[in-house]
């Protein structure tokens, strides 16, 4: 069974597009699997520049954009 853990950043001030980022990390409250991995701020702003260049626009309203980043993902801890 995959491991997933989805990260959705969006604009405090003014809220828009939500980028809601799917990862192979094990998300924090699911006791069943492995230990949680963890996602740093590296992580987190490397899939907000990848967001970025596809085309998410987070001023604009709409569904939220989703970016799959579970293959290839590894956190260093």
């Amino acid at each position: 069974m995959p491991r997933r853990t989805d990260n959705a950043p969006g604009h405090c001030e003014r809220p828009g597009t939500t980028l809601a980022v799917t990862t192979d990390q094990t998300h924090p409250g699911n006791r069943l699997l492995a230990e949680p991995g963890s996602v740093r701020p590296e992580h987190v702003a490397d899939a907000v520049r990848e967001a970025l260049e596809r085309g998410w626009d987070p001023a604009r309203q709409g569904f939220p954009f989703l970016l799959d980043r579970s293959a290839g993902f590894r956190s260093p801890h």
